[in-house]
């Protein structure tokens, strides 16, 4: 029994080391920082529900991993642009960076899933500026809808990470004030 499960680890050892790492190309990278990332930025910059709502797909899943809840589709969208709406109301700002830490893509380049963290910022009327609030870990899943990248999985959760973290890491993305 020992040497059946030996044989099968060393199977699946081979198997995996045999597997090479896909390369992303730089137009993918370029493409989907386009498509999702800047836009999601200046969403929040601008306090634009409309374009937040632009980059996600309408089949969306979103899991708020610290609250333990799942919501999808046109109820999380509504909840999300109602959001910021409500930021704008206020007079209120809003900031977001992103840094990015894996990218896994398939064979035909139209799904890919990244890792990253990101680092959210606010200005409230008594703020001279935007503050850094906290840092998080997300997970996204992403697709090609019409030759265009679009959100179809979001999760994400709050860490403890500070501003030299997030500073230290290759990708790096935010807007420029």
């Amino acid at each position: 029994m020992k040497q059946l499960f030996a044989l099968i680890a060393l199977c699946f050892f081979g198997l995996s080391m045999g597997q090479e790492t896909r390369e992303i190309s730089k137009e993918t990278m370029t493409a989907i920082k386009k498509d999702i990332w800047i836009p999601f930025m200046e969403a929040y910059a601008n306090l634009d529900s409309k374009k937040l709502r632009s980059i996600h797909s309408p089949d969306i899943v979103r899991i708020y991993l610290d609250q333990n809840i799942v919501e999808n589709g046109q109820s999380y969208m509504d909840n999300f642009g109602g959001f910021l709406d409500d930021m704008k109301q206020r007079d209120d700002r809003l900031g977001i960076a992103f840094t990015i830490l894996t990218t896994a893509i398939d064979e035909k380049e139209e799904l890919a899933y990244q890792t990253g963290y990101y680092r959210f910022s606010s200005k409230r009327k008594d703020d001279p500026d935007l503050v850094v609030r906290g840092y998080g870990l997300f997970n996204v899943g992403l697709k090609k809808e019409n030759g265009v990248w679009k959100l179809w999985l979001d999760s994400d959760k709050r860490i403890n990470i500070d501003a030299a973290e997030f500073n230290s890491q290759d990708i790096i993305y935010e807007l420029n004030d």
